[in-house]
């Protein structure tokens, strides 16, 4: 339970504020909170698949310095947060509305709390998916949205967005959409190696593995069945708005989206689809710009210093931008 790992987290980050709420099916996700007195803004940590905000808190002490408060969640069945199946190390979604919705609540009923002038939301990944369907359903919510590495597309499995929809359908008829997609299973720790595809960063790969290792309740292994298929249905919704809003020539892109957009894309990612970020955002709208990360791998505020200086530089000096204005 989420409620049982509140003093795992306080250990973790002593200076942040750690409570629970309840998420659709009674899920409890585990949250944090760092305000500063006087604040240019908000920003709303989304995090992506197998993370934890634990996992930020060098990034959430360069925008409370930088004069924003942070607002942050583990997501429902990952982090410190609870789980839906039996197996904890499956990582598992019936819905990506259930992440839109567990976010809604949070800066419905935590991030108001407070009155703020400017909501900034900084996505990285899945985290980036989420983010854009909310900004779809919620239009004109946040002041800008920072995407690092946004999942518009798998780059390790490109065959999936062509056979993956009938083969995850016959997976369920079959009564699997819970069993590890093919090829996966548990966690297990992996020993930093040079080709990894997450970062190139042997300090911060060794200390995201030590944090699962130390505290099992982090622990995750691979996604389910469903939580693919779910993946696949949010981005083609994602697509399908952007395809609509085309054909009826009234936007292109990113003009379909309200809020002010950054993507920082990874030059060397190899876990989501550079080119469905540049399709989708870039060279078409007034409101996306996109800074590439040369030689950054897909976790790109985990790689090496003079990589993540970059990111982290043209995230404040975006934020900045939108609430100067």
């Amino acid at each position: 339970m989420a409620s049982e790992s509140v003093g795992e987290v306080k250990e973790l980050v002593p200076e942040m504020e750690i409570g629970v709420f309840d998420g659709l099916l009674g899920v409890e996700i585990i949250y944090g909170i760092r305000e500063v007195d006087v604040e240019k803004g908000a920003v709303v940590i989304v995090n992506g698949r197998n993370e934890t905000f634990v996992k930020y808190r060098e990034v959430i002490n360069e925008l409370t310095t930088a004069g924003f408060s942070v607002y942050t969640f583990d997501h429902r069945g990952q982090g410190f947060s609870g789980r839906q199946l039996a197996d904890p190390h499956k990582g598992h979604v019936d819905s990506f509305d259930d992440y839109v919705a567990d976010l809604h609540f949070f800066l419905e009923h935590i991030v108001k709390r407070r009155s703020h002038d400017h909501c900034l939301v900084l996505a990285h990944s899945m985290g980036g998916t989420i983010s854009l369907l909310y900004e779809l359903r919620y239009p004109g919510k946040f002041a800008s949205i920072v995407m690092s590495a946004p999942m518009l597309g798998f780059s390790t499995a490109l065959w999936l967005t062509f056979l993956g929809p009938p083969l995850l359908s016959l997976l369920g008829a079959l009564g699997q959409s819970q069993r590890y997609f093919p090829g996966g299973g548990p966690f297990k720790p992996e020993s930093f190696r040079d080709d990894n595809i997450l970062t190139s960063d042997r300090k911060n790969y060794d200390r995201n593995q030590r944090l699962m290792v130390e505290y099992p309740r982090v622990q995750l292994g691979s996604p389910t069945n469903a939580w693919v298929k779910q993946a696949l249905v949010a981005m083609e919704e994602i697509w399908d708005s952007h395809a609509q809003e085309a054909v009826e020539e009234v936007m292109v892109g990113a003009e379909s989206l309200h809020s002010p957009l950054l993507i920082l894309q990874a030059g060397a990612d190899q876990v989501v689809d550079n080119l469905a970020q540049e399709r989708f955002f870039c060279g078409r709208a007034g409101n996306c710009e996109l800074q590439v990360i040369e030689e950054a791998r897909h976790e790109i505020l985990e790689e090496r210093p003079e990589l993540r200086e970059m990111a982290v530089k043209a995230m404040l000096d975006f934020f900045e931008r939108v609430c100067g204005d």
